[in-house]
């Protein structure tokens, strides 16, 4: 064998044999190519027909287009035989009949360099070239029909197949006597560009797309790309684009099965354009709340924005039973504060404080990272710590995120209890962060363990401390619902820690005897009470051994 001393591109004679493979076999995919053939090939309109043959179901696709010239390209690999425009503008593979191989089929077409209709058959074994099929005459005038031998899950699909197919298509599709519904691609957008051959549509919805779906229309057939997208914060609106393919040959589709874009320059430089499109969109509206990044982007694209709009969500101390935050209803107006983020009985210790007499001269709200970078919101004041001292024995202690007490500290009274929070100062130019000191009058510190058992609970011994208002804290601080399999629902756990909260907080405040008789009052409430029949008294007297009830009427 001689050796080559070039090569070049060529197609192997065994690739024929493999075309059954080259498709999913999937009715969708033989509508999807044969309406894109007849749409190429001039046709106004399609038309479906079931028939019931003797020998079973056959589907009639016919297109009135200009039909097939050579009846030689019609199963040649590669060679579509398309005129020198839609070459140009469409860039076919000549491979989309191919999506019928090792279907039985029959195919009718009018040539009209020849002036006659011709047929051929073609049976399952004929896709793979093994042997020839005869050409024969026929009567057809004009476009071309396929005759398809119906399988049976094809013909279950066959209502829905259509409809999806007909849905984006520009020419009407009859099937049973009627046309099938159909859209434009981009009914329902807020804004629509021009770019290239394409029309760019702009949404702003509640509908979020995700990266499988389907926002590019190529004549009918939609396949799933990544154009950009916008979310603005605490706006359930989002903002998407959809693109309509009409005349852009560089933007192509991957073949042969055409169900996803190629990644070349021009779809990039269309993601950009649909980019810009979105902020154009954005700068027509009132107001927006992008976030700074995207803000950003759209300054470098060359469309100026505003800032985003000025408010922030109220602040609201987080709970220990969830990782989500609550937030509370939007500022609009009056200076704010942002909080730093804490753990869970820090906040909730320093909301309680701050009920009682607040220092800051404006409303507490949560912080929004993606806003960083907005004037407005780098010019905020910031609260960016708080921690707790408390003095017993005349020494002083220290509790915060990063300080915990010494391990023997009890839980009780302390002779003082203050909130110490560190304030940066707002403006362009903050001065240095400055310390405040707020009385407080209870506190629970978690101990990093989330229990009743492990928790130490503080009271300032001069304040008066209602039981209901330390219990409340006490759920707030430290419940966690608990998943685990053998644990009871969350009703009944929530409802067994305010009973024990509410037992802890009495034993504290009011000492063991007056917690138990607190406890027995909520027994008898919750279990007695609402069994004595009105106008009658109940009497109990009772100890561990003995128990005795005397039912009266009421004085």
């Amino acid at each position: 064998m001689s050796f080559p001393t070039t090569i070049r591109p060529a197609v192997g004679q065994t690739l024929i044999t493999k075309v059954s493979r080259f498709y999913a076999q999937t009715l969708g995919d033989v509508l999807s190519e044969l309406f894109q053939n007849a749409r190429r090939a001039g046709a106004k309109g399609i038309y479906v027909a079931l028939y019931h043959l003797p020998d079973g179901p056959a589907l009639s696709i016919y297109d009135d287009g200009r039909g097939i010239e050579d009846p030689a390209k019609l199963l040649t690999l590669g060679d579509s035989g398309w005129q020198s425009d839609i070459l140009k503008r469409e860039d076919p593979a000549g491979m989309g009949v191919f999506s019928l191989a090792g279907q039985d089929v029959e195919v009718r077409s009018w040539s009209r360099s020849a002036g006659r209709g011709w047929s051929v058959h073609i049976p399952p074994d004929g896709w793979e070239g093994a042997v020839p099929l005869d050409i024969h005459p026929c009567g057809i005038v004009r476009g071309t029909e396929f005759l398809i031998k119906l399988p049976p899950a094809w013909e279950q699909q066959l209502g829905s197949a259509l409809r999806l197919a007909a849905h984006y298509l520009p020419l009407p599709v009859h099937f049973e006597g009627g046309e099938l519904p159909r859209q434009d691609f981009l009914a329902g957008a807020s804004r629509i560009e021009e770019w290239e051959g394409c029309r760019i549509g702009v949404f702003h919805d509640n509908i979020s797309d995700v990266s499988h779906s389907h926002r590019i229309n190529f004549h009918g057939v939609t396949v799933p790309c990544q154009p950009p997208g916008l979310s603005e914060l605490g706006n359930p609106h989002n903002w998407r684009v959809r693109v309509d393919i009409v005349d852009a040959p560089a933007l192509q589709l991957v073949l042969p099965a055409r169900k996803e874009m190629v990644e070349n320059e021009t779809l990039s430089r269309l993601r950009e354009a649909a980019e810009t499109a979105l902020y154009r969109s954005v700068a027509e509206e009132p107001s927006h709340r992008l976030p700074y990044t995207a803000w950003a982007r759209a300054r470098d694209l060359g469309v100026d924005l505003p800032e985003a709009e000025v408010w922030l969500n109220a602040w609201q101390p987080s709970v220990a039973d969830t990782d989500n935050r609550y937030m509370g209803s939007p500022v609009r107006s009056g200076p704010m504060i942002l909080m730093t983020e804490h753990e869970p009985d820090v906040e909730q210790a320093l909301a309680h404080a701050l009920k009682k007499g607040s220092p800051l001269d404006g409303r507490l709200v949560h912080e929004a990272r993606d806003l960083e970078g907005y004037r407005w919101y780098e010019a905020l004041p910031r609260l960016l710590s708080c921690s707790f001292t408390m003095k017993r024995d005349g020494v002083s202690h220290r509790y915060a995120d990063d300080a915990g007490l010494p391990d023997d500290f009890a839980s009780g009274a302390v002779e003082a209890l203050t909130a110490e929070i560190v304030l940066r100062p707002g403006g362009e130019n903050p001065a240095e962060p400055a310390t405040l000191c707020i009385p407080a009058d209870m506190l629970v510190c978690n101990n990093a363990s989330w229990t009743l058992d492990e928790a130490t609970i503080l009271v300032d011994g001069e304040a008066d401390v209602q039981p209901g208002a330390l219990a409340d804290l006490i759920y707030a601080s430290l419940f966690c619902y608990s998943d685990d399999h053998e644990s009871d629902s969350w009703d009944t756990q929530s409802l067994a820690f305010e009973r024990e909260a509410l037992n802890l907080a009495n034993e504290l405040l009011l000492g063991e005897d007056e917690a138990l008789l607190a406890q027995l009052r909520a027994a008898v409430f919750e279990h007695v009470q609402w069994l004595i029949p009105e106008g009658r008294s109940l009497t109990v007297s009772a100890d561990r051994k003995a128990l005795s009830i005397d039912l009266a009427q009421a004085a």
